[in-house]
């Protein structure tokens, strides 16, 4: 794979690709590695956030992590199907042609520049959270909403969250442009008509993970 023309070139890079046979091989890794960044990702934010919680209830908390953690390894193909899937019906009303499994391949490679971001927030992120005051609640502390919402929301600086969330838009953005191209040439659509059946699904994706941000700032 010539991840600089896939970065560069989305164009030329699909546009050689649509000549080749077709595997899930290379897009399953990209997905895998995003997969697998995400996990660490949540792990280590929902294990700061856990720390809350009276040491009685670290067990529970403990395995609450692990579940969180294994969803978001999970969520990460669950996603790749849902988006590959949209955009194949949606392109159907535009007469698109090719398999879905050549759809499915396309939409994987522009998983990466997710795994790009999430290079960048990690550390970011790790940087404040190891820095953060956090308090351990009382029951009767994390029985109230109120309360709960408070603390969390301190234990997360705004500075990190516009960080991510400006680091989410641009994410998005990137993957518009080369979901774009991919579904041009996985679905043989003029470039017009392969950006709008990218919108939808893109905007999906990239809302609902920016809606995790901007939650935690408003």
């Amino acid at each position: 794979m010539n991840i600089k023309e896939l970065i560069l070139n989305p164009n030329n890079f699909f546009k050689n690709l649509a000549n080749r046979e077709v595997s899930l091989k290379t897009p399953f890794l990209i997905v895998l590695t995003f997969s697998v960044f995400m996990s660490i990702y949540t792990y280590y934010t929902t294990s700061t956030m856990f720390k809350i919680f009276p040491s009685d209830m670290q067990g529970i908390m403990s395995m609450m992590m692990i579940i969180s953690a294994t969803s978001a390894l999970v969520g990460g193909f669950v996603s790749w199907i849902i988006i590959a899937g949209i955009m194949h019906i949606i392109s159907m009303i535009f007469k698109g042609e090719g398999s879905f499994k050549r759809t499915l391949a396309f939409v994987g490679y522009g998983f990466l520049p997710n795994i790009i971001g999430l290079l960048i927030s990690i550390p970011i992120t790790y940087y404040f959270l190891s820095n953060a005051h956090i308090p351990t609640l009382t029951m009767e502390q994390l029985q109230n909403p109120e309360v709960l919402k408070q603390v969390i929301k301190s234990m997360f600086p705004k500075s990190m969250l516009y960080t991510n969330l400006l680091i989410g838009l641009a994410v998005t953005l990137w993957n518009l442009y080369i979901w774009t191209y991919a579904i041009k040439y996985a679905r043989n659509l003029e470039l017009r008509k392969a950006f709008i059946v990218a919108l939808i699904p893109t905007l999906l994706f990239g809302l609902y993970q920016l809606y995790k941000i901007i939650k935690l700032i408003i």
